[in-house]
């Protein structure tokens, strides 16, 4: 009974282990992000939270990643990022696109905006849309804010500044992906809606991160699994 104990949580260890980070990008300067295999069509680096990051302000203003080796599993996932807000959340009309990965006839992930100054974090899957919904936000122009949308076994949810603040019951994820993901912008070819606010920070993980694995502190390419530290943190206590 102890060794298939041991066993059972050397697997469960090595799982959670091979969860990763598969993208992270400062968005620190145009050159950067084409060192990283991205392409910068208009809009600036600007001081955001964290050094600089991207702001697009006209329409076309965007960023587009390849999804290739950057989402590496459709089943369950997490994208987040750090906004500067660049007005007052319940100023917001219509749609402002942080992250998107979309094209017409296929799946989609949207981390956003919407009428009312409300945050989404947003999965179509099989021809259906699944949203996990704010309250409206209270956020004002020049402000720093951490978003993360997950999805998987334990739902959509949606984390604004570290704290679940919406959350749907469907626990699957996209079947059918884009070539792109795009930052700050609607998808190609009509990236026609500028957010108007810095997107700094954004990382994408193969795995449904719980709200202690979320980076809230100054980025870096490599972060420890806040899961996976509790799990040795609790064998070592044990005699």
């Amino acid at each position: 009974m102890k060794t298939l104990c041991v066993i059972t949580i050397t697997l469960f260890c090595f799982s959670v282990a091979m969860a990763k980070e598969t993208f992270f990008s400062e968005l620190e300067s145009k050159a950067e992000v084409e060192k990283e295999g991205g392409t910068v069509d208009g809009g600036s680096f600007v001081p955001g939270k964290f050094g600089n990051g991207f702001v697009s302000e006209e329409v076309g203003d965007v960023i587009h990643f390849p999804v290739k080796d950057r989402f590496v599993n459709l089943d369950e996932g997490t994208v987040e990022l750090w906004v500067t807000m660049g007005m007052d959340a319940n100023t917001v009309e219509g749609e402002l696109f942080l992250f998107m990965t979309y094209k017409r006839g296929t799946d989609a992930v949207f981390l956003q905006f919407n009428n009312g100054g409300v945050a989404q974090m947003r999965i179509k899957s099989a021809n259906s849309w699944h949203n996990a919904t704010s309250a409206a936000l209270n956020w004002k122009k020049g402000e720093h804010h951490h978003m993360a949308g997950t999805w998987g076994p334990d739902g959509l949810k949606l984390y604004l500044d570290g704290k679940l603040e919406g959350e749907a019951g469907f626990n699957k994820g996209p079947t059918v992906f884009a070539e792109t993901f795009e930052i700050n912008n609607a998808s190609p070819p009509d990236p026609k809606f500028p957010t108007n606010c810095v997107v700094d920070g954004l990382r994408i993980s193969d795995h449904q991160k719980e709200a202690d694995e979320l980076v809230l502190d100054e980025p870096a390419p490599v972060q420890p699994l806040g899961k996976l530290a509790a799990i040795w943190g609790q064998l070592k206590g044990r005699k």
